[in-house]
């Protein structure tokens, strides 16, 4: 595994323990949401799999799934211009959970 997706998991890791479980409901039968804010890699004017995004969504994903969690549906929306000098995006995502 490589550095860098080292750090982006660690990071991920970090929000999922200290943001995202103390905001999980508990599993009830019900539907309930999530939103995770994220930025884009530094430069990401590649075509190609945006890796970060895609890294530490996955594990917040898959760590919910780990809980009994079952994910209905992550949705996206983009913001451009973001970042202290507005070269990344912005990312929005919505998990609907059960």
């Amino acid at each position: 595994m490589g550095f860098l997706k080292n750090m982006q998991l660690s990071a991920s890791d970090n929000v999922f323990k200290k943001e995202v479980l103390p905001n999980l409901k508990e599993k009830d039968g019900f539907k309930h949401v999530i939103m995770i804010t994220s930025f884009s890699k530094w430069i990401n004017q590649n075509f190609g799999v945006e890796s970060k995004y895609t890294n530490q969504l996955d594990n917040i994903l898959t760590e919910m799934q780990k809980m009994g969690y079952e994910i209905e549906n992550a949705e996206h929306t983009t913001l451009k211009n973001q970042g202290l000098f507005g070269d990344m995006e912005g990312f929005h995502t919505l998990i609907t959970y059960k």
